[in-house]
Order: C-alpha cells, then structure tokens, then sequence
C-alpha cells in the first residue's frame, strides 16, 4: 500500500509539474507572437512613413479669402516631399490658429495622398492707430499690422497710445463694433475713444463731428444717421451734431452758410 501510495505521489507531482511547464510554454510562445507581431509592425510602419504610395500629392484649402493657397502651404511649411503619415496633424493645427489671420481651422488627411484644411479668417471691419494701424475685427480682436494689398478702407479707432491699454478701452470698441456695417462704414472715417467722454466720430465726406457719449449708443447712432441724411439731402453745413441729449438732437452749423441753412453758427434742435 505505502510504495503504491508513493508512485501515485510521483505521478501527480510529475502531472503538476508537466502542468507547469505547459503553461509557461504557452506564455512564452504568446509573449514570442506579441513581440514578432510589434515588431513587424513597426518596422512595417517605419516602411509605410517612407513609401510614396503615402507621398503628399494634394491639399485643398477652403475657407480664405485674405490669404492665398501658397502663403499658407509655405506658411505650415509642407511640401510634396512630405508624407501624410508622418504630418504631425495637431502641430500644424495650433501653427494655423497662431496665423494672426486665422481665428480657427480644421486639418485632416485622406489617405493616401491629400491633406484638407477648412480655416476661418478674421474678418477686419476696421482699424485702429496704436503706434500704427492695425486691423480690428469684429470681435473686437486686435489682429495684424495694415496690409495695402488687403485694404485700408476702414473706419479708424483712435483714442489708445499702447497695446497695454487696448484692454481698457476694449468694452467702448465692443458696443461700436455692431453699428460699422456695409451701409454705415462708408459713412465713418474715425471713431475716437475717450474713457470719460466716451465716443466721438467724425464723418468722411465733411469731417463732421458726431458727439456720442457713453450710453445708449445703438439709439444715438441711429438718430445720428436719420439727422445726417437730413442734412445732405437739404446740403445743409455742419460743424457737429449732438445726440447725447435724451429728447432731441443739437447740430450746430458750419461758418459758411447754405441756402437753407440757418445764420452762422446757430444751433437747432433736431427731432
């Protein structure tokens, strides 16, 4: 009994052990697999980043009107020699939102050989005078130096001496913002901003002086305009028109008198 005893211990030691053994050649032989299939692939990858099957060959820009097609493919530094899987797709996207004309962007590939990106620019509604003209958008946002390709035809903030005090002044720029549009920038050449007397503007076609103030500056904008077209159509001078007034309008007239204008330097009350 004892000796069969002892070879039913050997045999289930010997099953144990072959168990073992079993199991760490599984193991190993995974681990193997797992290492050859990384490897494989890595140096399949490696192949694949240096094919011209994945060479470059077409981007199509959307989105821009200020700036061409070349500036930005020059401007991200890409070419035809570049490969569409090594692009580095989050880098170029944060160079494109750096472009001071640029407010956003998306950016991606389709394989193999094209590259998209849809940019939305900033587009300027006017400028301000710093140590030189700069465009304003129409956020508000202070973007780029003034461009004679682009343009300069724009309504002009004054009022500021440094960038540091453009954060100031930037709660003033932002209610005057949405009164420049297609029909009122042609009328506007300078928009001055006072930080006690608030907003000044001055016409284009007789540098006539358009006193705003501070508040309420949708209504006196608009009661500003319905005077003024008041006066071009009856060609009546003036030197400066008043809209701070709750109740009325005050226009004070030029030294040179029209025929239907009242004496020299006489003010009326306007609606």
């Amino acid at each position: 009994m004892k000796k069969e005893r002892k070879r039913g211990g050997k045999r289930s030691r010997l099953k144990a052990t072959f168990r073992v053994l079993q199991r760490m050649t599984w193991v190993f032989l995974c681990l193997l697999i797992v290492t050859l299939a990384v490897y494989l692939g890595n140096r399949g990858y490696r192949r694949l980043q240096t094919s011209p099957f994945f060479q470059l060959k077409t981007v199509v820009i959307s989105g821009n009107h200020y700036l061409t097609k070349a500036d930005l493919i020059y401007y991200l530094r890409i070419n035809e020699k570049s490969n569409l899987l090594t692009l580095d797709i989050k880098s170029l996207y944060h160079k494109l939102v750096s472009h001071p004309w640029i407010k956003n962007a998306t950016i991606h590939r389709s394989l193999p050989h094209t590259l998209t990106i849809n940019i939305q620019e900033r587009v300027p509604v006017a400028l301000i005078k710093i140590d030189r003209l700069y465009y304003v958008d129409r956020d508000g946002a202070v973007f780029d130096k003034i461009n004679k390709e682009i343009g300069c035809d724009y309504p002009v903030f004054t009022g500021p001496r440094r960038f540091s005090e453009i954060r100031v002044y930037s709660p003033l720029i932002t209610e005057v913002l949405p009164l420049i549009t297609k029909e009122t920038s042609p009328i506007i050449s300078e928009i001055h901003l006072d930080l006690s007397r608030g907003i000044t503007i001055i016409t284009v076609a007789d540098a006539l002086l358009v006193k705003l103030g501070m508040k309420d500056l949708a209504h006196r904008f608009h009661r500003f305009l319905s005077t003024y077209h008041y006066l071009r159509r009856r060609e009546v001078i003036a030197k400066y028109i008043d809209c701070r007034y709750p109740d009325r309008v005050v226009v004070k007239y030029a030294k040179t008198p029209s025929r239907h204008q009242a004496p020299e330097g006489k003010r009326e009350k306007v609606g």
